[in-house]
């Protein structure tokens, strides 16, 4: 089991653009709490990968240049209909 260290990080799906409709069934307002590397239970493997980058900056109290508050907005790659994921550290 990956050990708990850096800050917790919050997932929640804030949009599904393109037909509005996630193939994996996912709606808008899903969370998840992630405190460790690992994809969790439920997460699309293929979304997880895209945010991960962005969760680990998150997790070690980095910052991204193009925005003012700690937090990151990224799709997942599915390019017909893209989930909208906000990334935010919870303190």
């Amino acid at each position: 089991m990956a050990d708990k260290i850096g800050t917790a990080v919050r997932v929640e799906i804030v949009d599904i653009m393109g037909g509005g409709k996630c193939p994996s069934g996912f709606e808008v307002g899903r969370t998840w709490l992630i405190s460790d590397g690992l994809c969790p239970a439920g997460m699309c493997a293929w979304a997880f990968n895209a945010i991960l980058p962005f969760i680990t900056t998150l997790r070690f109290d980095g910052r991204f240049p193009w925005r003012e508050e700690p937090l990151a907005r990224v799709c997942c790659p599915d390019a017909d209909n893209p989930v909208v994921y906000q990334l935010t550290a919870e303190s």
